[in-house]
């Protein structure tokens, strides 16, 4: 019941975004609107007393007031939103650069030690020609590049972007409740058909 009375609300907020909300964002953020709305102060003042005029250019700049402000939470909101999917995206991102120089970089060590490997068995081999005794040869294990990070492997865990933004960005209880239904760059948002049906 719960999950289905979720996606209804999804698929109604799907719907007012792309078909309602639009219209009054346009509205009270198109200049001449602005203009005019600043401009009312001049008949509140001029026609003082006349109240059914005064009472309605009142409640006109009440509504455009209460308008305004939820419409910059909203985008407040959506940015708080946007802001947590491209941190996870550059970190994922991060990730996968990293991977990839690592996998580059094993690729050139493992040359490295192949040559190295060959050098030894021609310099074993030009020894016994010579009628010497060959030494083995040491050869150096390669590291482990992870272990090179200052943080070690804990920076390429999965979890360390939750960690370093829970430690180093200020918490609020209310943004928190709101980035808990804000979805992942990976999470697959339920279409507003399906929403708006069940």
């Amino acid at each position: 019941m719960g999950k289905k009375l979720k996606q209804a609300m999804d698929g109604l907020n799907d719907f007012l975004d792309r078909y309602v909300l639009p219209w009054p964002v346009r509205f009270l953020t198109f200049r001449i609107s602005i203009l005019v709305t600043i401009g009312l102060l001049i008949p509140l003042i001029v026609y003082a007393n006349n109240t059914v005029m005064v009472l309605s250019v009142n409640s006109y700049l009440n509504v455009m007031s209460v308008a305004v402000s939820s419409i910059v939470l909203l985008y407040a909101t959506i940015s708080e939103a946007r802001q947590k999917q491209i941190a996870e995206m550059q970190e994922k991102r991060a990730q996968e650069d990293h991977a990839h120089v690592t996998d580059m970089h094993n690729l050139v060590l493992q040359t490295l030690q192949n040559q190295n490997i060959e050098m030894a068995e021609l310099k074993s081999l030009l020894v016994s020609l010579a009628g010497r005794q060959a030494e083995p040869a040491a050869l150096a294990e390669m590291p482990e590049l992870q272990d090179l990070h200052p943080l070690g492997k804990e920076r390429f865990s999965a979890e360390h972007l939750n960690r370093q933004w829970e430690a180093t960005i200020h918490q609020n209880p209310l943004v928190s409740a709101i980035r808990e239904d804000l979805p992942s760059p990976g999470v697959k948002k339920p279409d507003p058909a399906i929403g708006i049906k069940g």
